[in-house]
């Protein structure tokens, strides 16, 4: 596959899907949204006490940021697969590998492999009986650890 040329062929963040090993999501969960895919170092800091300069040090612990996933219902297996997955998941601390595959014209790019991959959280819309809004569940995921793989790695 020919990479992009940028800026002509930049990368556009649509075209992505979620394998979760688990029966009944096939391999390609239906998600529309991935938020909050970060990762940061802490710091120490200390003050000099002839300079009163604070100078501040890598702590050497990584944090990973919490993720907000969103799908939409549509009253197929998949949803009470995940249904089933989110319960699990909640009630025990069930964490999986997960892999976030990002797609551009077609072609797979990149993929993010998740360690430690657990959702925490599960939220369903308003039931508002004059609503006409898709049905747009949000989840609430975190992560031990996460790495970018080039295509062919």
């Amino acid at each position: 596959m020919a990479r992009p040329q940028k800026p002509q062929d930049a990368y556009v963040t649509n075209g992505w899907y979620l394998t979760i090993p688990v029966p009944g999501l096939g391999s390609n969960a239906r998600f529309e949204t991935l938020e909050g895919l970060s990762r940061q170092s802490g710091s120490v800091q200390t003050v000099d006490a002839g300079t009163n300069k604070v100078y501040k040090f890598a702590n050497q612990i990584t944090e990973f940021g919490d993720m907000t996933l969103t799908r939409t219902y549509d009253g197929s297996a998949a949803d009470r697969a995940m249904e089933t997955l989110c319960k699990t998941m909640i009630a025990n601390g069930t964490k999986l590998p997960v892999v976030a595959v990002k797609m551009h014209n077609g072609n797979e790019v990149f993929s993010v492999a998740f360690e430690g991959f657990r959702i925490v959280s599960e939220a369903h819309p308003s039931w508002d009986v004059a609503g006409t809004d898709k049905y747009v569940v949000s989840y609430s995921a975190t992560c031990d650890d996460w790495d970018i793989i080039p295509v062919g790695v």
